[in-house]
Order: C-alpha cells, then sequence, then structure tokens
C-alpha cells in the first residue's frame, strides 16, 4: 500500500517513517495491528493513555476507510470491505461503506436496499449486491444477494 494513502494519528502526533510502514503492510495483510509505544516507535505522551486513528483508502477514488483504538488495543485489518458493487454498478459512497464495515465488524446482518446501498442504480429492476471482504482470514471473500435480502458474512 501506498503511504500516501494512509494518514495515521498516535495520540498528540502524526504518524510518519517505518511506523507508518507497519501499519501499511498490516493492510495489506490484513492483519489486526496492536496499539502500542513499540508499534509506534516512541511515546508521545508519556504516562497517558493514547488512542490512535487510521484513515486509508485501497484506491484512488475509493472511500476512506477508519479505524481507530485505544492504546493495547487493536486495529482490526483483518475486516474490510474491499469492493461493494449494486445492479453492476461500483459503489463509492462513504456512507455506505461506513455502514457495511460496521455490520461486518459486529457480525451483523446487511439488509439491501436502494436506500442502504445509497441510490438506486438500475430503476425498475431487481439489483443484486456482490461485496468483496475479508474477514479475518488470509483470503478475500465474495458474496452476492438480491435486493430486499440480507447479506450474511461467512
Amino acid at each position: 500500500m501506498s503511504r500516501a494513502s494512509i494518514v495515521a494519528f498516535y495520540g498528540p502526533k502524526a504518524v510518519t517513517g517505518a511506523a507508518l510502514d507497519t501499519i501499511a503492510n498490516a493492510i495489506d495483510q490484513h492483519v489486526d495491528l496492536t496499539v502500542c509505544n513499540e508499534t509506534f516507535g516512541e511515546d508521545p505522551a508519556p504516562n497517558v493513555t493514547k488512542y490512535a486513528m487510521v484513515y486509508y483508502t485501497i484506491g484512488a477514488g475509493l472511500p476512506y476507510r477508519i479505524r481507530g483504538a485505544q492504546e493495547f488495543e487493536s486495529f482490526t485489518f483483518s475486516k474490510d470491505i474491499i469492493s461493494i458493487a449494486y445492479g453492476n454498478v461500483e459503489v463509492k459512497d462513504q456512507f455506505v461503506y461506513t455502514q457495511m464495515y460496521k455490520a461486518l465488524a459486529n457480525n451483523q446482518g446487511y439488509k439491501v436496499d436502494d436506500v442502504s446501498m445509497g441510490g438506486d442504480t438500475l430503476p425498475g429492476s431487481v439489483k443484486i449486491a456482490t461485496v468483496v471482504y475479508y474477514n479475518g482470514s488470509e483470503f478475500a471473500k465474495e458474496v452476492s444477494t438480491t435486493e430486499g435480502d440480507t447479506i450474511n458474512w461467512s
């Protein structure tokens, strides 16, 4: 992953250098990453519990993903939405990505309809939603479902 597509903060400080490479590698490898001084190379606020935020995108024009974790917790990069199509149209709506990721992260179903998918891509037609995602495994998975049904993650 290009470091240009990642912005990260640990406590009051922007993350740069080797720590940013560590984050990029975790995203690329779809593995979780513990938030701690060792991961980020230094303690920007000694004796204070810190929070870290990572904003990243996996491709030009695609929505940013947002991950946050408190010190000694983990960023969950092992779960991610790679692509969404609805009615054969790529969905790039930030709200749809965020809501779908929340459903995936919490192992909840995601109801597919024109509202939840960001609009009616083929008025008057029943549409298929197709999602490529990671759910804690080494390989991407794909699920498709018809408008009106619910996506269930495996």
